[in-house]
């Protein structure tokens, strides 16, 4: 068949397509799992950091919060870490351009599962469906 073949013009851009949407689905997985999240408590006496999966990684205590009484001083720590995984929630939403429903701190978790599930089965069924492409363009071209 001639290449200028409109059906060989359209599984490129099929191909094209289709490698295009794994690229960016790649980039915006692998930004999710370099977010970290960052947060202090209202006094500043606590900072906190989490990683991309939103787990405490780390706490740092000023010596200003070794004159708190315990009670205080695990409050800090709390609000601290609150604000940390508030910020790694706000940046993922950001960076998927999601909105979020108050009180479903679970769904960006989900979310990200569901995307890297998605990522893998794309990835499986475009690879076929190219080989196809392939195999179809080259018994037209013979």
């Amino acid at each position: 068949m001639d290449s200028s073949d409109p059906r060989l013009e359209e599984l490129d851009r099929l191909v094209q397509a289709s490698e295009r949407t794994m690229r960016e689905l790649e980039q915006a997985t692998q930004a999710l799992r370099q977010l970290t999240g960052s947060g202090e408590s209202r006094g500043g006496t606590v900072s906190a950091r989490v990683d991309a999966d939103s787990k405490l990684v780390d706490v740092q205590i000023t010596h200003r919060a070794m004159r708190l009484d315990p009670e205080e001083l695990g409050r800090d720590v709390v609000e601290a870490v609150r604000a940390a995984q508030e910020d790694h929630e706000r940046q993922a939403r950001d960076l998927l351009g999601l909105g979020m429903v108050p009180g479903e701190q679970d769904l960006l978790g989900t979310f990200k599962r569901d995307l890297d599930e998605l990522q893998d089965s794309y990835a499986r069924e475009t690879g076929e469906r190219l080989e196809g492409m392939r195999r179809t363009q080259r018994s037209w071209e013979d």
